[in-house]
């Protein structure tokens, strides 16, 4: 059997690989937007003060390494 008879063939028969069914996209869809709206909530809460401060502390010890490095 030649290679096109063969994907034919495939075709015919539902064999070949598919493309996801239009139903489990949609399912696919959904969980989808959920997770963005949940996720898009959570990236618009403030961040907290504490892990700001610890941010500034890292940048601060991060900056005097590299000076002191340069020296």
């Amino acid at each position: 059997m030649s290679d096109r008879e063969d994907e034919e063939n495939k075709l015919h028969t539902g064999h070949a690989q598919k493309a996801q069914q239009p139903s489990e996209l949609g399912v696919n869809v959904a969980i989808g937007k959920q997770l963005k709206a949940y996720y898009d909530d959570v990236a618009s809460e403030p961040v907290p003060d504490r892990f700001l401060s610890l941010l500034d502390a890292l940048d601060k010890a991060e900056s005097s390494s590299k000076s002191k490095t340069r020296e």
